[in-house]
């Protein structure tokens, strides 16, 4: 039969589109109208072919003006691109040069910064400098870092769900320079092989061909793209400190951060007798203290 009912309902409809916005007069039209016919002839048990949709933005001309377009002379051939720079590096390149549903203009100079990114992966993952010898501030910097890791598990994996893979390469970014500069800090092995390897996962989806050239050297099992994503650990992630703003008769006067442990008497005490609260104060007794937990400590005079 050429409409299995059963099968039908099991694969179907598809749970995201993405194409482009031009599409919404063309494809997506007529796959509507053909899913709609085929409901009203009973062979589909839904009237919509697409649960989600989502346009992709356009890649436009160097000058910005202009869609990229053979008969205007302007296009940029990808296997250029991929012969100087590397598959991966234009592919982490494109998600990161904007908003998903944003027009942005190429710009190959961008891609220098994108490749010099993935080189510092590299060496961190694969050539880590010698680290110092463990001492009394480790424990610290281990928690330090088991709290950027989760705190970037958490981030890329919210990011990834909601599109916004330009900020998914940014965190990476940044976990990346962290992990540069903790090479040269009494860090344990233990967190920092676990941040390594965190990197390297949320890497995958990224820069794949790296990422699983990686994976192979350091002698783990086929595929790092079998792997489940790493999660995040939400008690790791917990800040020990918080900052609190303060306001003076609902004006913002100044920040302080406490330590998350403190109750709201304790955040209370440490906000009075901060300086932006008591330089406008001018000696008087607040007649209302408003405590907002992790947020603000508002004075009322």
């Amino acid at each position: 039969a050429a409409f299995d009912k059963k099968q039908a309902a099991c694969w179907l409809p598809v749970d995201m589109y993405v194409g482009g916005a031009e599409h919404a007069v063309m494809h997506l039209l007529y796959a509507r109208f053909w899913t709609k016919v085929l409901h009203d002839l009973g062979y589909v048990p839904f009237l919509e072919p697409f649960k989600r949709l989502r346009n992709q933005g356009m890649i436009l001309a160097p000058d910005g003006k202009e869609k990229m377009s053979k008969s205007k002379g302007n296009v940029i051939t990808p296997d250029e691109v991929v012969a100087e720079w590397g598959a991966d590096a234009l592919r982490a390149y494109e998600m990161f040069i904007s908003d998903f549903e944003q027009a942005t203009p190429w710009n190959t100079n961008g891609l220098a910064g994108t490749h010099r990114w993935l080189r510092r992966v590299w060496d961190i993952l694969l050539k880590p400098a010698s680290r110092p010898a463990l001492d009394a501030s480790t424990d610290q910097v281990d928690r330090d870092l088991r709290r950027w890791t989760h705190k970037t598990i958490k981030k890329v994996s919210q990011d990834i769900e909601g599109f916004r893979f330009n900020t998914v390469i940014s965190s990476l970014m940044e976990f990346t320079n962290a992990l540069y500069d903790l090479q040269r800090q009494p860090v344990s092995d233990a967190a920092f092989d676990e941040a390594a390897d965190a990197l390297l996962l949320m890497l995958a989806p990224v820069a794949p061909f790296m990422a699983e050239e990686i994976w192979q050297f350091k002698g783990r099992a086929y595929s790092v793209h079998q792997q489940a994503s790493p999660q995040c650990d939400e008690v790791l992630a917990a800040d020990e400190v918080i900052t609190l703003v303060l306001q003076v008769n609902g004006k913002v006067r100044g920040r302080t951060t406490m330590p998350v442990s403190l109750n709201e008497q304790q955040a209370i005490d440490v906000a009075l007798r901060s300086e932006a609260i008591q330089r406008h104060l001018h000696g008087r007794s607040p007649t209302k203290v408003v405590y907002v937990p992790g947020k603000l400590v508002n004075v009322v005079v």
